[in-house]
């Protein structure tokens, strides 16, 4: 059966956004097929249906995309509407199952492969992030770019950046040794950066060096059901529950004094400086007056904590409102 075309197959389930189709092998395949993969409630039940069948029936997926990109993340028009109409209980319920679906990808116990192509960006990055693994087609364009409207990486893009920043350290060390390798994944963040390629995006944080590329689109989808089948022969067991070690205080008040000499400068503005700072506020952790481990949900709920307060902020519905502008 083929891999890289779905379109004779019939779904296992399917809705208006996304399809879960037998690809053989005992391997499923996720096909996304909204309007440029915008992510909104109706994809995301489709995850967990996805995420249900793969438990119960198969032994790995492969999340993918027969369009140019991959997702683009969330649905802006649909956050602002509720945004203004202050639908609070609306917005965080799809943010804590984007959450939800984020972290599912990892902890099921059956593997499961991100095969980016073109763009993933904000939540789409984040089921990249998410994944296992990630066997990206060498254009893949991937970046967290939630300040651009307002915001912060709210489905687990933050608490994943700050968990890998200090891969390959070993905390608790001085703040002053991983302090650099924190500030990096804050840039990144903070400026929107969105990676030129591939080998571009493994160098900013988004890709693992584990992580797979492909040259070939026509066998982008291949690679990575057989990286599924390689991971399941192998064994494949879901990673344990991990501590994050986080900088507290100090780190906090660390990107605040840049953030303040950056605006002084006239290099970001006052609000963006508002949403870095806040930005930094989940990344280090909150208010914790010493760098201390803290589980994966304390970032979440800090994540989740300032996405829905910062939704409410005029600011950031003007922001929301020029990105959609220039998209038309």
């Amino acid at each position: 059966m083929s891999t890289t075309k779905t379109t004779d197959t019939k779904p296992i389930t399917s809705n208006a956004d996304a399809s879960l189709i037998d690809i053989g092998d005992g391997v499923v395949r996720l096909e996304l097929h909204s309007k440029l993969n915008i992510i909104g409630d109706e994809m995301l039940e489709l995850f967990d249906a996805a995420l249900e069948q793969l438990e119960a029936n198969h032994i790995g997926m492969v999340i993918a995309t027969e369009a140019k990109h991959f997702s683009v993340g969330l649905n802006l028009i649909l956050l602002l509407e509720r945004a203004k109409n202050q639908d609070w209980d609306a917005i965080s319920a799809t943010l804590r199952k984007l959450q939800t679906v984020c972290t599912r990808l990892r902890t099921t116990p059956k593997p499961v492969i991100a095969a980016t192509a073109g763009m993933a960006l904000g939540g789409g990055c984040e089921f990249a992030l998410g994944a296992d693994a990630v066997q990206a087609h060498t254009e893949s364009n991937l970046g967290l770019v939630e300040l651009r409207v307002g915001l912060i990486p709210g489905g687990g893009g933050t608490k994943e950046m700050a968990r890998r920043c200090l891969d390959g350290q070993t905390p608790p060390a001085p703040i002053q040794n991983l302090f650099p390798h924190v500030n990096k994944a804050f840039d990144t963040i903070r400026e929107s950066t969105v990676s030129q390629n591939a080998a571009d995006a493994v160098e900013l944080g988004y890709l693992r060096r584990t992580d797979g590329i492909s040259s070939d689109q026509k066998t982008h989808i291949a690679d990575a059901k057989q990286r599924v089948l390689s991971m399941h022969k192998a064994g494949y067991k879901p990673p344990e529950p991990q501590q994050i070690f986080v900088l507290g205080e100090e780190g906090i008040a660390r990107f605040n004094l840049q953030t303040h000499l950056l605006q002084q400068a006239g290099t970001i503005d006052a609000y963006t400086q508002h949403l870095a700072n806040r930005l930094a506020y989940v990344l280090c952790g909150g208010k914790l007056s010493t760098p201390q481990f803290v589980p994966e949900q304390y970032l979440l709920d800090l994540e989740h904590e300032v996405f829905l307060s910062l939704c409410g902020e005029q600011e950031t519905h003007a922001r929301i409102e020029a990105t959609l502008q220039r998209s038309k």
